[in-house]
């Protein structure tokens, strides 16, 4: 089930832009996808249905755009490493 909604935008607007509704209409779905996944609301699948693009098309648009897909903080990294380092020994 799907809901539409309905949003004026002038024609100076549009021309400002140099888009089209089709092209504004895309852009503001890619926008609200991208802010919605930055601010934890949509996971990565469900921001990239709402960009109307699959999930590898969805990272490739947040890797363009400098957004970083996995947010862990330098300890969670560090024991990563530790661990993998950890592994390698025990399998050598």
């Amino acid at each position: 089930m799907t809901e539409t909604m309905r949003l004026e935008v002038s024609q100076d607007i549009l021309a400002a832009l140099k888009l089209g509704i089709q092209d504004f209409t895309q852009y503001m779905r890619l926008a609200a996808a991208v802010d919605c996944f930055q601010e934890k609301k949509l996971s990565l699948g469900k921001a990239a249905q709402l960009a109307g693009c699959n999930r590898l098309d969805f990272l490739d648009l947040l890797a363009e755009k400098g957004i970083a897909v996995f947010d862990c903080d330098e300890s969670f990294a560090d024991s990563e490493l530790q661990g993998a380092a950890a592994l390698a020994v025990l399998n050598s």
